[in-house]
């Protein structure tokens, strides 16, 4: 289950290697359960080959698993800077994204092939998430200019950007909301709680919950 938690969290993790107690999941996996409080901690296991930025390569990552009180359905919360089956983080990947020619330092740990896969991978899954992700930024900024070059609206991940830099508080990449988007721990039709790490200064998404996706367009 990707999760998304405070970044001040996300750095206890990454200096640590375990997540803080003091985070629990906000509602069970399972697919009609309806628990949001009672999750009992159910061990770890480590996680490898886990890649950061200006980092490299960390061996002391433990993912934490949880047992939901009502229905035993046992889960994992996910990073909110890697996925299931991806090793680079966000900053690595949002790198190599947006730059013309290849990353020559990174081909000491990942193959061409890879990083073509990712330029490609993100550009798909940004242009799957465009509608939701321009909703929550015309929700939280109602004067947005939509009004881009052609060769900016020519890649969803560069519009995000023109639209994201419209944001004077904002410091959050295209990746980092495209990916809240795609694996918010909600469906794609709902607006997820976790999207506070990407946008944090609006209220709306302050209040630790999901909101349905109908529910939050008629108040936009």
């Amino acid at each position: 289950m990707h999760y998304a938690i405070s970044d001040k969290h996300l750095q206890q993790v990454f200096d640590e290697g375990i997540l803080p107690r003091s985070v629990r999941p906000k509602r069970c996996k399972a697919e009609g359960c309806i628990e949001t409080k009672h999750f009992h901690r159910h061990g770890s296991y480590p996680r490898k080959s886990v890649y950061r930025t200006g980092i490299g390569w960390m061996s002391t990552i433990h993912i934490q698993r949880f047992r939901c009180a009502r229905c035993y359905t046992t889960f994992s919360i996910i990073l909110p800077t890697h996925y299931k089956w991806q090793r680079a983080d966000h900053a690595t990947q949002q790198s190599v994204v947006f730059s013309k020619p290849l990353l020559q330092h990174l081909l000491a740990d990942f193959s061409e092939r890879t990083l073509y896969r990712w330029k490609q991978k993100w550009r798909i899954w940004a242009e799957q998430s465009h509608a939701v992700i321009l909703q929550w930024l015309l929700r939280l900024n109602p004067g947005l200019s939509l009004d881009a070059s052609a060769f900016v609206s020519s890649n969803p991940l560069r519009y995000i950007q023109f639209l994201l830099d419209q944001f004077s508080q904002n410091t959050y990449s295209p990746i980092k909301v495209t990916s809240v988007a795609k694996y918010g721990g909600w469906s794609v039709p709902t607006i997820p709680q976790c999207l506070t790490v990407s946008l944090p200064m609006s209220p709306m998404i302050s209040s630790g919950r999901g909101m349905r996706a109908s529910e939050s367009y008629d108040s936009r």
